[in-house]
């Protein structure tokens, strides 16, 4: 009985896991509108203040402490601020190759920085191999057939420094949401992202122009960018990290490319190469070549035998 619900834990966690890459694969499509009015730090202030509200409403209990608000705020930084900063300000830079395929590195930095600091989560041999092929299909996703690269490494260095920024949220989350509940954790992060990304609206001067998104379309526009990609996304994304594991978790990352690209096919006509297809192969064999290996959960002394990844 249980290993039943151990293995319906593992699906559940799973399926937590697919839909934030399904919507953060289409955010791309639909912010490109509301950036035509908005600049990106607006953007992605105002996704921010959406998220927090709708938490709020959906989980309003309290808590505070300044020991946990510091790691609240760190992660914060590092998952909302840093990284949106980073990956927006890289694409003025460098191409936006260069940006999707160096962003796509942050499940191996992840799995790095946690096998550095914490021995309970270690990639075994056969998940090393899954990782590598699935990122080396997010490169041939991204190029579908454009074979040039122009190294440009201001841009490239933030593009990276984004997924670092990642990696290192990820180093938080699994110790935070052992203790809170992704409700919570979720609003957090949101609740410091309003107030670490406000000096940089202020500093940017611009006012923000509301009245153009006042209409049907920018309102559900927004409303998405904030409800669905922040706030249900991240509540599902650190529901998955607590259910199946940070390592295995962050392996749909490497799924975001491939879901834009197929957007971009179904809704904007554009054409997939052999290089594209190629590219799906080996994510999505990458993924599962990672996902049916489990002995390395067991590799650890704190993890008995038949549990994976807790």
């Amino acid at each position: 009985m249980r290993s039943t619900d151990h293995s319906n834990n593992n699906i559940i966690g799973h399926l937590f896991a697919v839909f934030p890459v399904m919507a953060w694969g289409t955010s791309f499509l639909v912010s490109k509108n509301l950036l035509a009015v908005l600049t990106p730090i607006q953007l992605m202030w105002l996704r921010f203040v959406i998220a927090y509200i709708a938490l709020w409403i959906i989980h309003p209990v309290w808590y505070f402490q300044w020991r946990d608000e510091l790691r609240f705020l760190a992660m914060a930084v590092a998952a909302n601020t840093l990284y949106f900063y980073t990956e927006n300000t890289a694409l003025t830079l460098t191409q936006a190759t260069n940006v999707s395929i160096l962003v796509s590195t942050a499940p191996i930095l992840s799995a790095i920085l946690l096998s550095l600091s914490r021995k309970k989560e270690v990639l075994s041999r056969q998940q090393k191999t899954g990782y590598g092929v699935a990122f080396i299909g997010v490169v041939f996703v991204v190029l579908n057939g454009a074979l040039v690269l122009h190294l440009r490494p201001a841009g490239d260095l933030l593009a990276l420094a984004s997924a670092m920024s990642w990696a290192v949220y990820n180093l938080f989350a699994r110790n935070m949401l052992e203790r809170f509940d992704s409700f919570l954790v979720s609003r957090k992060l949101m609740l410091y992202g309003i107030i670490s990304a406000f000096p940089m609206v202020l500093a940017e001067g611009q006012k923000i122009q509301l009245s153009a998104i006042m209409n049907p379309e920018g309102i559900a526009s927004l409303f998405y960018l904030g409800i669905i990609c922040s706030a249900v996304c991240f509540v599902l994304w650190n529901s998955a990290i607590a259910r199946i594991g940070t390592l295995k978790t962050n392996l749909y990352i490497y799924a975001v490319p491939l879901v834009t690209m197929l957007a971009g096919v179904l809704l904007q006509r554009e054409k997939v190469t052999g290089m594209g297809l190629l590219g799906i192969a080996l994510v999505v064999g990458g993924m599962v070549l990672s996902n049916l290996d489990k002995s390395y959960a067991v590799s650890m002394k704190i993890v008995p035998k038949g549990e994976v990844d807790r």
